[in-house]
């Protein structure tokens, strides 16, 4: 699509209408089909893509001084991994209370206490920090995705916070919605997890009767002269689990190393257990599962 009169050479991928109308581009041109509206009174520019940072960009435009996207919103922005059915869906938005929660179509608005060291900056929209942000999420989350949720932030690999951070927040944090459940939660996360299968599972097996696994547990294969980290592992009776995802299997190179590496443990005395995505649906099986095997090795209830 053209346009009879050159769109200025600096308009942003996204833009409010009153915004448009300052900087010279008609009302007639906004009504050209090229331009997408994402929200009410806001415009993404010819050939920009629909996606969530570009529809926080656009409904930024609109939104008043000291909002701040937030909850799953937020979550996805920062990449913090979700249940399925909150990996898309509206967009959440908090207002610094006592200012009104807003009600545009496609949002879900919240009004609430956010102070200022609350609120960051992302992709170049005001995003609730990650502290804030995990403990809103306490509101909409399980235990066990909550959980799953702080470990990414606290993930050694990349950290996004600390866990001393995590406790001031919850301390601090002003809804009730879910308070319980964010206590018990901050107290059971764990910087060592890698995946959200990984720490689903941990949960899982901690609230068992099973001994409680130790993540991403080093051990040093002597015969193969290497370390390697095991993802969930009981070292007294030398049993691991590993999660395979998508990208073991499809990864050719990741394939081949993942079966050197079953059989140097297996060399070694290691019993694996391998667990996918889907059976994060059957904690029983799992728990199951793993309680045969370290019976198999040993273990006693009780003992």
């Amino acid at each position: 699509m053209t346009f009879r009169k050159p769109l200025p050479a600096t308009m942003p991928q996204t833009f409010s209408v009153a915004a448009a109308s300052r900087n010279g581009i008609t009302a007639r041109q906004l009504r050209n089909p090229a331009f997408g509206t994402l929200f009410f009174g806001t415009r993404s520019a010819p050939g920009a893509a629909d996606h969530l940072t570009l529809l926080c960009s656009s409904l930024a435009t609109r939104m008043p001084l000291g909002c701040a996207f937030s909850h799953t919103t937020a979550a996805r922005l920062y990449g913090i991994p979700l249940p399925r059915q909150h990996e898309g869906g509206p967009i959440h938005v908090t207002s610094p209370a006592p200012a009104r929660a807003l009600r545009y179509r496609g949002t879900v608005g919240h009004s609430s206490l956010l102070r200022a060291d609350e609120v960051d900056e992302l992709a170049g929209v005001p995003v609730t920090s990650p502290e804030r942000t995990w403990c809103d999420l306490a509101a909409i989350l399980d235990f066990s995705d909550l959980v799953a949720a702080g470990d990414y932030l606290l993930c050694w690999k990349a950290p996004l916070t600390t866990a001393e951070r995590l406790q001031a927040a919850v301390a601090g944090h002003p809804s009730r919605r879910g308070r319980v459940r964010l206590r018990d939660a901050v107290e059971a996360l764990s910087s060592r997890s890698r995946s959200r299968p990984e720490s689903l599972v941990r949960v899982a097996l901690v609230a068992s009767a099973l001994p409680d696994p130790i993540p991403n547990f080093e051990v040093h294969l002597f015969l193969s002269h290497r370390s390697d980290e095991i993802d969930l592992a009981y070292p007294r009776f030398r049993v691991g689990l590993e999660y395979q995802g998508d990208h073991h299997r499809e990864n050719r190179a990741q394939w081949r190393r993942d079966v050197k590496r079953g059989n140097d443990a297996v060399d070694e005395g290691w019993s694996t257990i391998f667990f996918t995505g889907d059976d994060t649906a059957d904690m029983t099986g799992v728990i199951s599962s793993v309680e045969r095997r370290l019976r198999s090795r040993g273990w006693v209830a009780g003992a």
